[in-house]
């Protein structure tokens, strides 16, 4: 079963295929373009050199958020024209779960943040790829509070941890950090993922996937301060 990834939600961003949970290839950049730029023609070069066509696709997977307003919804468009043009399954998921899945091998706790801004992230607890809490938007000094707490290493993932390195360190001596080239979300880990709940029924049909932002857009937040 051929899965395509898509990610969209932070400045870096691009595709992946998956075969059978076994990565077929990936492109991926971390550059100052937009999304609508970019992804369209990273996705046909990828399909491209595989060897492939977006028709032998099974199903699709698309980080749903949080991160980039508008990075998020160029992805999920995208995904979601071609699962119902082509009448393909497709799996929403987080930047957050994908990121705790890339690195569930670690021994202890995979904390990604996706910067918010403000020294604020997007943020979840992860053991072995399982969720220990729900996604958050919070200050990060809320965020190394609670890993004070526990009794295992935590390992600062994403581009929030890179954003706020200095911070964290000083907050959390003990904080673990993956070199930055490994710590940002890789494309492949959405496929990858996208194929294990493809495999396990957790799909939606293309209406049913939408964007996850987890706290209200500028334009919201100054609407309703002006109409309070």
């Amino acid at each position: 079963m051929y899965v395509l990834g898509i990610d969209t939600s932070t400045m870096t961003g691009g595709a992946a295929v998956v075969r059978d949970g076994q990565l077929v290839g990936e492109y991926v950049l971390n550059i100052r373009t937009t999304h609508s730029e970019r992804l369209l023609p990273a996705i046909e070069r990828l399909l491209q050199d595989a060897g492939l066509s977006l028709e032998e696709m099974d199903g699709l997977a698309v980080v749903v958020g949080p991160g980039s307003f508008t990075g998020i919804r160029i992805g999920v468009a995208t995904a979601k024209g071609f699962a119902y043009a082509l009448n393909r399954k497709l799996v929403g998921l987080t930047a957050l779960e994908a990121l705790g899945r890339q690195f569930q091998a670690f021994p202890g706790i995979v904390v990604p943040m996706i910067d918010s801004r403000r020294t604020e992230v997007y943020a979840q607890a992860f053991l072995g790829g399982k969720p220990l809490a729900a996604p958050h938007n919070s200050h990060l000094d809320e965020v190394l509070r609670w890993c004070r707490s526990q009794e295992q290493p935590c390992l600062m993932v994403g581009d929030g941890a890179i954003a706020y390195r200095e911070y964290i360190a000083a907050g959390l001596p003990e904080a673990v950090f993956p070199p930055p080239e490994f710590a940002l979300l890789r494309p492949a880990a959405v496929a990858a993922l996208g194929w294990e709940r493809l495999k396990e029924g957790q799909y939606s049909d293309a209406f049913a996937v939408n964007p996850v932002y987890l706290r209200k857009t500028e334009a919201e937040i100054k609407w309703m301060a002006e109409n309070q």
